[in-house]
């Protein structure tokens, strides 16, 4: 039981890191991100997303609202992130 609930925290973290950079390549952000100049991804979606994550805590307030208000929204749009009971509500 125990491990089934680490793998569930797991996946769902997993899934979050991977729907942040998403957020942050619609703002354009995955420019601060890249190291070179190449105008494809280079990484997996779970780099960057850990990468931005990994920025929050000094992200500058003019960059952090728009980011999170983009994943608030992302999120909101994910139906396999949210249970079917409360998406009726």
């Amino acid at each position: 039981m125990r491990r089934d609930r680490l793998l569930m925290i797991s996946a769902f973290a997993t899934a979050l890191l991977t729907l942040l950079p998403t957020v942050g390549e619609s703002l354009g952000m995955d420019r601060m991100l890249k190291s070179n100049t190449s105008k494809t991804r280079t990484h997996s979606l779970f780099r960057p997303g850990y990468m931005l994550y990994d920025l929050i805590p000094n992200m500058p307030e003019h960059r952090l609202v728009p980011v999170m208000r983009r994943f608030d929204e992302s999120v909101s749009k994910a139906a396999v992130l949210i249970p079917e009971t409360a998406r009726l509500k």
